[in-house]
């Protein structure tokens, strides 16, 4: 583009210059670089930021069409469509494009966890185990980061960026999709999953004494977050340690909420657990 301008603007010089003077001239020559440098100055103000902006909106049409995240929820929620457009837009134009991806599934994560309850056994097993992963690794840096991670509405967004450990968290996600979507997932026993689940707290309790509580209001004021955090991980580590298909039975009821009431908010997060 910048060349393309620096042609234009030498070809309308030229025209302009030889009005000043005989060609090859001082005159000329003078007259040739300031109408040269003036016209490329204006075509890059004029012309860049249009460009740049046309790019931006053809990217975006570009990851809208092509990742399967994006592709398999917008055809099952069309609503959500212009918000996810103009949020990576919003990205795009802050010079964050290595964000997008992250900041489409913060934006689609209420419907994200809806397809958990739907997903095979064997796509939640490997969230749980993107959701460890993540937080101990979060966990290690700084536990304020491990409970943003788990309740950004309780304790905020990172001021920029996202957290690098969530890629993982998203190829999962993007399993748990297609999985609900292609009717290939067993059906769900939410009753056998209550009781593996109250067999993982039995056991937490008898190895952590009083300190699995937070998990029961793990958003509570003045809340040890740190310990949130380590239950959390102690409660998903249990869960994944149990045998494949009762393992994603109970992550499938722990991680994917239920229908909610009529009129009720969705959450925005994974449930630390549900009993």
């Amino acid at each position: 583009m910048t060349a393309g301008i620096g042609v234009v603007a030498v070809a309308l010089g030229w025209v302009v210059a030889r009005w000043t003077g005989p060609i090859g001239s001082q005159r000329h020559r003078a007259s040739l670089l300031a109408a040269t440098v003036a016209l490329f100055t204006l075509g890059n103000a004029v012309l860049m930021p249009r460009a740049r902006a046309w790019r931006q909106e053809r990217d975006v049409a570009v990851l809208l069409a092509t990742e399967p995240l994006f592709t398999a929820v917008l055809e099952d929620h069309p609503s959500l469509r212009e918000p996810l457009r103009l949020s990576l837009l919003q990205v795009a134009r802050e010079g964050q494009g290595s964000e997008s991806l992250l900041v489409g599934q913060r934006l689609l994560s209420p419907q994200l966890w809806r397809y958990v309850p739907r997903a095979s056994d064997a796509a939640a097993v490997e969230l749980g185990r993107a959701l460890v992963a993540a937080l101990t690794r979060l966990q290690a840096l700084d536990p304020q980061r491990c409970y943003r991670f788990l309740f950004p509405a309780a304790a905020g967004r990172p001021a920029a960026g996202g957290s690098p450990f969530e890629d993982g968290i998203l190829s999962a996600l993007r399993r748990v999709v297609v999985s609900a979507r292609d009717g290939s997932a067993e059906p769900l026993d939410r009753a056998a999953a209550r009781r593996h689940l109250d067999a993982a707290f039995a056991h937490l309790r008898a190895e952590h004494e009083s300190d699995v509580d937070v998990l029961r209001q793990p958003q509570a004021p003045g809340v040890d977050r740190a310990r949130v955090c380590a239950m959390t991980i102690a409660l998903y580590s249990e869960l994944l340690a149990l045998p494949p298909a009762a393992a994603g039975q109970t992550l499938r009821h722990v991680l994917g909420p239920e229908p909610p009431p009529r009129g009720s908010p969705a959450a925005d997060r994974p449930p630390v657990a549900r009993r």
